[in-house]
């Protein structure tokens, strides 16, 4: 590109793999870079619709609910685990190729000593079990089965 012209003129084959953008996030959520993660699925939440915008929100939500319990910040744990679990009350069972009811049970599991917790501790006074950190585990790729495509149109009115 010469220094003259713009990113903005360069056009749909420089847009956002959504397929591997969300497997690489899934990827980096696994290798425990919950922060790297977030700011992947920030890039797929902000083109999703529908049910799978609140998805990837909640998704989002959970990393960055680690990422606060990575920093031994119970506060935001506490309010990252509130904001995700209303995200995915409309979501199905399974969907997008995750197990999204065990995953949310794991999450649970991994939080529970912040959540649990009387009083509340303060910063600086828990440390994340890695051991008990849910891995994502796709049972299908929700891109060849066209799940992922049936959620990137808006919905209609």
């Amino acid at each position: 590109m010469d220094a003259g012209e713009s990113m903005k003129d360069e056009g749909p084959e420089h847009e956002i793999d959504e397929h591997a953008t969300y497997l690489h996030g899934i990827e980096l959520f696994n290798e425990r870079d919950f922060f790297e993660a977030h700011e992947v699925w920030e890039d797929v939440w902000r083109m999703a619709y529908g049910l799978k915008h609140t998805f990837y929100q909640g998704m989002i939500q959970c990393a960055v609910a680690l990422e606060h319990y990575k920093r031994s910040n119970p506060r935001g744990v506490l309010t990252l685990f509130e904001n995700y679990n209303k995200k995915f009350v409309r979501v199905p069972p399974v969907f997008m190729g995750v197990d999204v009811k065990k995953f949310l049970e794991q999450m649970h599991d991994s939080l529970r000593p912040v959540l649990q917790a009387s009083p509340v501790p303060q910063k600086g006074e828990i440390q994340l079990d890695y051991s008990h950190v849910p891995m994502i585990e796709l049972l299908y790729d929700p891109f060849e089965t066209g799940e992922a495509q049936k959620y990137s149109k808006p919905e209609k009115f």
